[in-house]
């Protein structure tokens, strides 16, 4: 019986982040009768049956007032009821308890904000980050609320606190990608977090396929090809090259978007020369992307280390030869069709990737980066000349390809 209560312990643990030692006290305050209803309620609650729980929750916080589980558990429950304001009603006792945590004022924060209360739902979260300053969650929850406030500059600079505080936490990806995606000046930023959020949550099926559709038609939208009489290329993903140079240390810093954007021309050329039609298939995709890659790292050697992680996972998944496998499984949800085709005779590298993937998952932090706010951590300082080599090396072919086939080609 007791390594049962321990491995239930340990899943009460991870639902609502307590520590395990004070879990144990207060979880020991109950009666052995009472911690059997407890979990069951609690299990029940995951099973969809909150209204048939009400009463058990009820009977619990009457019997135990100032036990913190019982209530919290309640309160979620409430919460999953859409009775916020039986929530609120809790929120002295949770908000001010020794074991409440960031979820405690995500809880009732988005309570108030469900009744329409937006500021008292905004100075919960901030009480929150004064006392959880490491929390990804509630910077995204105020990043949310200056989103409805249609103040998506605001919102951003939330989301990007939040990546900050809690590299690992997907959410602030996902909202910050699908922002970034929709504008004309920071394309390359919502692509890269698009797919740090699908890899940081490969399981969220929804926002897999959101974020891959999103990621698709922003390249097709961007890249356009015309072979009538003159042959002619446009990339649309930057308005154009960031170039900063410290008058101290005479460092010259070159912009990421610019960087990766001046990447993707030579193999966008070789499929030109070929006179392919740029449709963002998916095969087309594992060529571009790949390409990218192989520009970037011969062009600049790593200019960004991991400050970019993103490009050296990548390369590693490249190395590992699991690039084909990873992009079909990236873009997925966008081209089942062609997906379906490729599967068919294919699903043994799929499956090889995901045990590799498994052994070596895309894990952030500890100097790991791939936000706009820590994008130079890492890089490796240069001077003019040496920018101007880099810039030359990433666009060489293209000149060259532009002598010789009577082509048109325009990077904004």
């Amino acid at each position: 019986m007791k390594r049962l209560i321990s491995a239930i312990l340990l899943l009460i643990c991870v639902m609502t982040g307590f520590a395990q030692s004070a879990v144990d006290n207060d979880f020991e305050e109950l009666s052995t009768e009472d911690q059997s209803l407890l979990i069951k309620a609690i299990g029940m609650v995951d099973d969809g049956l909150s209204e048939a729980v009400t009463s058990d929750f009820d009977y619990l916080v009457s019997k135990y007032p100032k036990n913190y589980i019982v209530r919290y558990e309640r309160a979620y429950n409430n919460a999953l009821l859409e009775r916020y304001g039986e929530v609120i009603k809790d929120q002295k006792l949770l908000l001010n308890h020794k074991l409440a945590n960031e979820r405690t004022y995500q809880l009732i924060g988005n309570a108030y904000d469900f009744t329409g209360n937006r500021k008292k739902a905004a100075n919960v979260y901030r009480d929150g980050l004064k006392r959880f300053p490491q929390s990804g969650s509630l910077n995204m929850e105020i990043g949310n609320l200056y989103y409805l406030d249609k103040d998506y500059n605001k919102a951003l600079e939330y989301y990007n606190l939040g990546i900050v505080a809690e590299p690992n936490f997907a959410s602030n990806y996902y909202r910050a990608a699908m922002l970034y995606l929709c504008t004309d000046v920071a394309k390359v930023w919502g692509l890269v977090y698009a797919e740090s959020a699908i890899l940081l949550a490969p399981s969220n099926e929804s926002r897999h396929q959101e974020l891959a559709e999103t990621m698709m038609d922003c390249l097709k939208e961007s890249i356009t090809m015309s072979f009538d009489g003159e042959s002619r290329l446009s990339v649309k993903l930057v308005p154009g090259q960031d170039i900063k140079i410290d008058d101290k240390s005479k460092t010259v810093y070159l912009g990421f978007p610019g960087i990766y954007e001046a990447a993707i021309m030579k193999p966008l050329m070789k499929m030109q020369l070929k006179k392919i039609p740029f449709t963002a298939n998916i095969q087309q995709l594992i060529d571009l992307r790949r390409g990218a890659v192989e520009n970037y790292y011969s062009a600049t050697g790593n200019l960004f280390g991991s400050s970019m992680y993103l490009l050296e996972f990548q390369k590693k998944i490249i190395d590992a030869g699991h690039w084909d496998a990873y992009n079909y499984f990236l873009f997925m949800p966008s081209n089942p069709e062609e997906f379906g085709e490729w599967y068919e005779s294919h699903s043994d590298e799929l499956n090889a990737f995901i045990d590799w993937y498994n052994n070596d998952p895309y894990i952030l932090g500890d100097g790991r980066s791939v936000d706009i706010m820590q994008i130079y951590n890492h890089y490796r300082p240069i001077t003019l000349p040496e920018a101007l080599r880099i810039q030359a090396s990433l666009v060489a072919d293209k000149k060259l390809t532009d002598s010789e086939s009577n082509t048109e080609v325009s990077a904004d």
